[in-house]
C-alpha cells in the first residue's frame, strides 16, 4: 500500500466483500473484513495527518525564505 488512492481503492473493496459477507451471513469472513478494514483506515488517518503534519512543519521552517511583496 504506497499511496493514498491505493489505501482508498482497497478500503471501497473492503466495504463491498463486508456486504457481500452480510448478505451471505458468513461470520467468520466478515469479522476478517471488518478487522483489516479498521487497520487500513487507521493508516490512512495516520499517513494523512503525518503529511499533513510534515507540509505544516516545512511551511514553517520555510517561513523566513518567503518574499512579501
Amino acid at each position: 500500500m504506497k499511496t493514498k488512492a491505493e489505501l482508498i481503492t482497497k478500503i471501497s473493496l473492503l466495504k463491498r466483500k463486508i456486504d457481500q459477507c452480510l448478505d451471505e451471513r458468513d461470520q467468520e469472513a466478515f469479522n476478517r473484513l471488518t478487522f483489516e478494514l479498521r487497520v487500513c483506515q487507521r493508516y490512512l488517518e495516520t499517513r494523512m495527518n503525518t503529511t499533513e503534519t510534515s507540509i505544516k512543519e516545512r511551511l514553517e521552517q520555510n517561513r523566513d525564505k518567503f518574499f512579501y511583496l
